[in-house]
């Protein structure tokens, strides 16, 4: 015995299959914006809270010093790939650093 095919179900069962799609990719793409390793995502936490921690009147430190600093952190409490570490540590301090000092820019 064939069963019936009914559109409404179809529709609201293919919708649903959307909806988590979308949810899964949107939650993964948001949790790799930090980094895609878990090392790359603490590096970028650390770099975030020491770039928050910064002076108020301090600016934005040059490329170069931010490399020193990751290296610094790094060998303290750094595991993984190091320029990977040290990338996602600039990043996180540019990012914390912008967050306390909204009105300077580079």
């Amino acid at each position: 015995m064939a069963r019936q095919f009914k559109p409404v179900r179809f529709f609201v069962l293919m919708a649903m299959l959307a909806f988590i799609v979308c949810g899964v990719t949107a939650f993964y793409t948001r949790r790799a914006a930090h980094g895609r390793t878990s090392e790359e995502r603490a590096a970028w936490f650390i770099g975030e809270k020491a770039g928050e921690q910064a002076a108020p009147a301090e600016k934005l430190p040059t490329a170069a010093a931010l490399n020193m600093m990751a290296q610094d952190y790094f060998k303290r409490q750094g595991s993984g790939d190091k320029g990977n570490w040290d990338l996602a540590f600039e990043r996180g301090y540019e990012e914390g650093f912008k967050k306390t000092h909204p009105a300077q820019d580079r």
